[in-house]
């Protein structure tokens, strides 16, 4: 036989039957476990690409003469290696055409760079990342500044 269970929605009591209940059930299991099917890849790309790792190798604000003015690096280096880095990204963007893009390949990353007055902001990122964004996110640091 069909059994009865009361289900409150707002402190009114619905009645359902079981069978109905139990395929509601199977049914919201179903879901969850095709929902855990579906976020197993998602999980594993994720790992995949932090073990990349993904991410702004450094940034540079200097000035037209090649002074850096601030620096931030998030990868180790020494600082003649620094030193080299911060010369080398200069000698890149310095002497480039205003109507270029505003990305340059830099060793196995990219640099991306905008100039505002007599300073050149600069990131050096991964070369599969989004350009666009990390302009975006030059901007913003230069309105928070």
């Amino acid at each position: 036989g069909k059994y009865f269970s009361a289900v409150y929605f707002w402190g009114v009591p619905l009645l359902r039957s079981s069978a109905f209940h139990n395929s509601e059930l199977e049914r919201e299991r179903e879901r969850e476990r095709e929902r855990e099917r579906e976020s197993i890849p998602i999980q594993l790309n994720c790992r995949f690409h932090r073990s990349r790792a993904t991410m702004i190798r450094f940034i540079l604000l200097q000035n037209r003469q090649g002074k850096t003015r601030l620096a931030k690096y998030y990868v180790p280096l020494e600082d003649s290696e620094k030193h080299k880095v911060e010369y080398e990204v200069h000698r890149l963007i310095v002497n480039r055409d205003p109507k270029f893009t505003n990305f340059v390949e830099f060793r196995t990353h990219k640099v991306i760079y905008r100039r505002y007055a007599g300073l050149f902001f600069s990131m050096c990122v991964d070369i599969t990342d989004n350009e666009l964004a990390y302009l975006e996110c030059i901007h913003l640091f230069v309105e928070i500044l």
